[in-house]
């Protein structure tokens, strides 16, 4: 593979900034990425002439450029232009914030996020990768993907990563999350990637049948459901299918539900 310094630098220094909800300083870019200050001024400079990032009064933004290339992708991206609209109802019907993500390797990738006015604050941003094993959108679509596919992504994790001190820390913990994933139609993961965050998940599955993708939509737990103690059991790893559905809140299922909705009406439209 040919290496072209410059260039790969260019795109890590967008997708840092893609990342972010604020703009970024270029010292915070030198030392996040380990480039000599100079070379990452140049590069700032090269990509402002272009229109792919703005300085602000603060620090550096993504520009109109990026936007523009983001366009034509999803104009010429069957599953991203057929979700766009999808997502965007969710998040409006749910109050909440609404995702779009696949799954490569063993890690999320969020390809879209819409969220409403008063929703909460997620890491779901555009180009996000989180452990597929902890999102409750990776979840849904590991859920149906055969066991021998599943076990070859998951072959090289020797050990679970774990943010919050909740979830899965072993294969057959995430094998009995997945079941019950398949039992009830949607995924969910409470607190595992932000606390205080529950995040409902339904698969998206292609013309084979295959889920490629999944939608999920994130909201604030109440206070009372927030663990007391740091422990990584679930409800459907002490007591299965029931204890879990019973333990869930109202507004859960109805979330669920127009996830699954939403999800399906997808698949049909990829058909």
């Amino acid at each position: 593979m040919a290496e072209v310094p410059a260039l790969r630098r260019g795109v890590a220094i967008l997708r840092h900034l893609s990342g972010s909800n604020r703009p970024v300083s270029a010292g915070a870019l030198v030392r996040t990425l380990g480039l000599p200050r100079s070379t990452v001024y140049d590069l700032l400079g090269v990509l402002e002439e272009l229109g792919m990032v703005y300085h602000a009064d603060s620090g550096y933004v993504l520009g109109a450029g990026v936007q523009e290339l983001s366009a034509s992708y999803l104009r010429t991206n069957p599953l991203q232009r057929l979700a766009a609209p999808l997502v965007r109802a969710l998040a409006e019907q749910t109050g909440a914030t609404a995702q779009l993500a696949v799954l490569r390797g063993w890690e999320t990738v969020y390809l879209l996020k819409e969220q409403a006015v008063e929703s909460v604050a997620v890491i779901t941003a555009s180009g996000i990768t989180m452990p597929g094993y902890l999102t409750a959108t990776g979840r849904a679509i590991m859920a149906h993907l055969p066991k021998r596919d599943l076990l070859a992504i998951l072959q090289a994790e020797t050990t679970f990563v774990n943010r919050t001190g909740r979830g899965p820390r072993t294969y057959s913990q995430l094998s009995a999350e997945l079941s019950l994933t398949r039992r009830r139609g949607w995924a969910e993961e409470t607190g595992e990637v932000t606390p205080g965050v529950r995040t409902v998940a339904a698969p998206v599955f292609d013309v084979m049948e295959r889920p490629i993708a999944a939608l999920g939509v994130s909201v604030a737990m109440a206070e009372e459901e927030a663990p007391a103690d740091g422990s990584g059991a679930r409800a459907s790893n002490a007591g299965g299918a029931g204890a879990a559905e019973a333990t869930a809140p109202t507004g859960t299922a109805q979330i669920a539900a127009a996830v699954r909705r939403a999800a399906e009406s997808l698949s049909a439209q990829l058909a």
